[in-house]
């Protein structure tokens, strides 16, 4: 073995992976934690973990080596990968709450249907783990072999010794942690590749050539399923979309905090992979256009060492290193759960110290998966990657995926009809396999459909109790669909309420300096693309220049003089918000993307037409942004396709390659960077809206608060000294070492300072307010208002001032399909509601609040909200709506407030209404409010 720069890169690699992993492994304890760990994983780290275990070293060569032998059957097949992950995540992760706390998808199974699935379940994740892992290592094999001109063998072994060191020691926090650096690695190796390919090639040259068209765009031929080959990649297509739910896959499930984690995590993970396919695919294509006679098992090794230069060639090793190393481990580790959690403990096994057992299994587990992999005849042209990892998904899928999709869909049966199912399953596969032998239609299929037809077979006419009795765990599920009402609703009271002139408002600038800078910009953009745009294409274009010259400078001259506008004009802003736009979309964006194609994309042109876009997406709403690009890339096309003829110089598939190039790396920075940070300003925009309004009601209410009774002065100094102990000490030390603290530090201070602001605030707003209600002259200030609305609203601002970022409360809000109008006063009613909603989220930190509102006939409404929180002492339920009076369970040494319950006590009693508290005193509040509708 010689040493080199490729053998370097990729050794140190290896080294920094098991590094990294041992080192992240420190506390394990239990099984539990080598299992799921402490569920405190962030959404990207789960994210990254489901990447890194999909894109296994077997995938990737399969899918290089098939996607430049079939063509677009293949990138079919890759993409319901993506449909897959996308199910999961919106489809199938609301409806598993209740599987968040189980170890493995064996334990699961066993809750469901008893011993006996959950053994099944685990010995036949066992197999498929153990296959999963041999492809693995027989990748790792051939990849030793390319680094080290070794025997393939001995690449096995060593693979096996350096995967099984740091997940056999380390459990699943080592796993997650090295995936994230192995989904890093191998996710900027493909794009690198890709380009590198991409960059010795001629871009019209790519999809031109016959050969190219016919395997990868003829749409006619994949989806004539008369074809033996469509019917074999329709079932592939099957294989990949159906969620499979295998134990490491699972495990992602199970290492998330909540639903909505879970959600979050696999609609990211889906938009990687589907970049990742793109890569890979995109790799197989270039390869297949330059060089269509090479033999499909060699194509990866022809990418590597005649597609690429020493240095890259040590990356690209070290990318699909760390493919193999994400996947095997992630089955090292929820296989070895499965064998001593799953199988040993339904047998009766007393096992006292499982952790150390479990990691014995699985330095088992490996050494079997190496003798199976050296065994094997993988990747030899005998049987592809494709179809072992296939073979490995064999007995698992017909026999688990079934019963399981169903249980989360809500369908559940007696521990007799799921087992009938599970063996009609896998007696259909071994039948199919051994005795029709039909190649175009894998057994797992039709596996998989006999399960099902047996266990809804056995289930009815055996007359099995359960049925469609749905999940457990509604409250995501519920939430899920309210939000998704609430924003169709959104969306369509925006349609029938839209406002041009504020829709025009908020997507232009709002400083007269902008206006000018923008009309500057313009003519600079201009004379950029005029002077460094060919001489040759001013001179066959001359009659269009003149046109564009004079347009654009007219139309920013009238951005330029704005401040001359006359009076009037100015004051109906609309003018100049359209004005504004329109000469953004025509000197900045039509006429950059002109220029770009007229100049065949060339480098200053299309550098120009970069900066004129992103100048758009920071000063408007990305959302309009957007739109402005696409429109500005269509009109521009389509202009110069039937005024220009013939002056387009690249083929139309060249150009198209360009522009979708521009429209994704834009769409890109729009989603990525300015999406965030525009809604992160209309938040800022929207407490600062809220804050402002009750400041302004603040400064006259507060003048009656020296009426108050006696109790004000114990619990004025304890409410005010807090908060501006908080405020004054922050402010010191903003103002003594601000040049000295870091970002970080300021915007804890910044946070504090808010905090104790809001806190403050909150008291001064009730306090006015209850000092109002208890005098004799009061009066309300009545008002038709829509209740139902109204509630949404204040639960909406009170999550966003009140709720921290990784709060893990559940929120379930019922309304009415109909709108609940009241006549009452709105203000007094808002702050109900806010002491209510406040209080809620205050003492309930872990459970749900569900909050409720309902119509009792024509004359009433009443509102629940009940929280799972602390609770209050049945004995001093009728106290706590009286001023100053706090429960024992939140009193402080320094006394407590005390206003909050007592206004919403004054308010209702204003309302003609009441108000009444239910609790256990240990685990549930309840508070129920009945108001009259007029």
């Amino acid at each position: 073995m010689t040493l080199n720069l490729d053998s370097i890169i990729f050794i140190s690699f290896l080294l920094a992976s098991v590094v990294i992993g041992l080192f992240s492994s420190y506390g394990v304890r239990t099984i539990k934690e080598y299992a799921i760990g402490n569920k405190n994983f962030t959404t990207a780290t789960i994210a990254a973990t489901i990447v890194a275990t999909w894109a296994s070293g077997n995938v990737f060569f399969g899918m290089v080596e098939e996607t430049y032998k079939n063509g677009l059957y293949q990138i079919l097949g890759d993409c319901a990968d993506v449909i897959c992950m996308f199910s999961i995540g919106i489809i199938l992760a609301p409806r598993m709450g209740e599987f968040l706390d189980k170890l493995s998808i064996a334990e699961a199974m066993g809750d469901l249907y008893g011993t006996g699935a959950r053994a099944i379940t685990a010995i036949t994740g066992l197999t498929m783990s153990v296959g999963v892992i041999a492809a693995q290592l027989q990748v790792s094999g051939l990849i030793f072999s390319y680094c080290f001109n070794c025997p393939t063998e001995y690449g096995i072994i060593a693979g096996g010794v350096i995967m099984g060191l740091y997940s056999t020691l380390g459990g699943v926090r080592s796993v997650t942690f090295t995936d994230v650096i192995q989904l890093i690695t191998f996710a900027t190796m493909l794009p690198t590749l890709a380009f590198f390919i991409f960059d010795k090639m001629h871009v019209s040259s790519i999809l031109s050539h016959p050969e190219v068209t016919q395997r990868f765009f003829n749409f006619h031929e994949v989806f004539d399923f008369t074809r033996p080959k469509s019917l074999y990649y329709l079932c592939l297509f099957l294989f990949n979309g159906i969620p499979g739910f295998g134990p490491a896959f699972f495990q992602r499930v199970a290492i998330s905090k909540d639903t909505r984690q879970i959600t979050k995590s696999f609609v990211i993970a889906g938009f990687i992979w589907f970049f990742i396919i793109i890569s890979i695919d995109f790799i197989s294509i270039l390869t297949f256009s330059a060089h269509p006679n090479l033999v499909p098992i060699n194509v990866v090794k022809f990418i590597i060492f005649d597609q690429s230069y020493p240095g890259l060639r040590g990356f690209i090793l070290a990318g699909i290193m760390a493919m193999i190393m994400s996947t095997a481990d992630s089955y090292t580790n929820s296989a070895s759960v499965l064998f001593v959690h799953d199988l040993c403990k339904p047998l009766g096994m007393k096992i006292k110290k499982e952790l150390l057992i479990t990691r014995i299994i699985s330095a088992i587990l490996v050494l079997g998966a190496i003798g199976l992999s050296l065994a094997s005849n993988i990747g030899t042209g005998k049987i592809s990657l494709m179809q072992f990892l296939i073979a490995a998904h064999m007995f698992y899928m017909p026999v688990v995926t079934v019963p399981f999709l169903l249980a989360v869909f809500g369908f559940r049966s007696s521990t007799k009809a799921v087992l009938i199912g599970m063996a009609a399953g896998a007696i259909t596969v071994f039948t199919w396999e051994q005795f029709l032998q039909i190649e175009h239609i894998p057994g797992i299929i039709p596996g998989m459909v006999a399960n099902m037809v047996f266990l809804f077979a056995s289930h009815y006419l055996l007359r099995q109790e359960g049925g469609w009795i749905g999940i457990k765990d509604q409250a995501p599920l519920i939430a899920i669909k309210q939000e998704r009402s609430a924003r169709i609703k959104k969306f369509i009271k925006s349609i029938k309420e839209f406002n041009f002139s504020k829709f025009m408002e908020k997507n232009s600038p709002n400083n007269e300096l902008m206006y000018i800078y923008t009309g500057l910009f313009a003519c600079i953009s201009l004379y950029a693309n005029m002077a460094t745009v060919n001489h040759y294409i001013k001179l066959n274009l001359s009659e269009l220049f003149q046109i564009i010259t004079p347009s654009v400078l007219f139309s920013a001259t009238a951005l330029l003089s704005y401040p001359l506008w006359l009076e009037p004009w100015k004051r109906c802003e609309v003018i100049a918000h359209i004005v504004w736009n329109i000469v953004s979309f025509y000197g900045l964006i039509f006429i950059g993307f002109l220029f770009a194609i007229i100049s065949s994309f060339s480098t200053f042109q299309v550098m120009i037409l970069m900066i004129n876009l992103i100048m758009i997406a920071v000063l408007v709403r990305w959302q309009w942004a957007l739109t402005m690009i696409i429109l500005g890339a269509v009109f521009s096309v389509n202009f110069a396709n039937i005024y220009l003829p013939g002056s387009l110089n690249l083929e139309a598939i060249s150009l198209r390659l360009q522009l979708i190039y521009i429209l994704l790396f834009i769409g890109s920075l729009l989603i990525i960077f300015i999406k965030p940070k525009q809604e992160r300003q209309s938040l800022v925009e929207e407490k600062v809206l809220h804050l402002g309004t009750r400041l302004v009601a603040q400064e006259k209410q507060v003048l009656d608060a020296l009426s108050l009774k006696s109790e004000f002065i114990r619990n004025m100094q304890h409410e005010y000294h807090t908060p501006m102990t908080g405020i004054m000490a922050m402010s010191q030390m903003l103002y003594d070492s601000h040049d000295n603290l870091s970002d970080k530090e300021k915007k804890e201070a910044a946070e504090v300072i808010f905090k104790s602001f809001v806190r403050l605030e909150s008291f001064d707003s009730n306090l006015a307010s209850l000092a109002k209600l208890n005098k004799n002259e009061f009066q309300l200030k009545p008002e038709d208002i829509n209740f139902s609305e109204l509630l949404q609203e204040r639960i909406k601002t009170c999550r966003k001032l009140y709720e921290e970022e990784d709060s893990t409360r559940g929120f379930i809000v019922n309304l009415p399909d109909e709108e609940i109008r009241i006549w009452g006063d709105k203000y007094y009613l808002q702050q109900m509601l806010d002491n209510l909603i406040i209080n809620a989220i205050m003492y309930c930190e872990h459970g749900l609040i569900e909050i409720t509102l309902e119509r009792l006939g024509n004359r009433f409404l009443r509102l629940y909200v009940r929280d799972s929180g602390i609770g209050i002492p049945p004995s001093e339920l009728l106290e706590v709506f009286g001023e100053f009076m706090v429960s024992s369970k939140t009193r402080t040494p320094s006394g407590g407030r005390g206003i909050g319950l007592a206004l919403c006590k004054k308010v209702v009693t204003a309302h003609q209404g009441n108000i009444l508290a239910e609790s256990d005193g240990e685990s549930w509040t309840l508070f129920t409010v009945t108001l009259p509708l007029r």
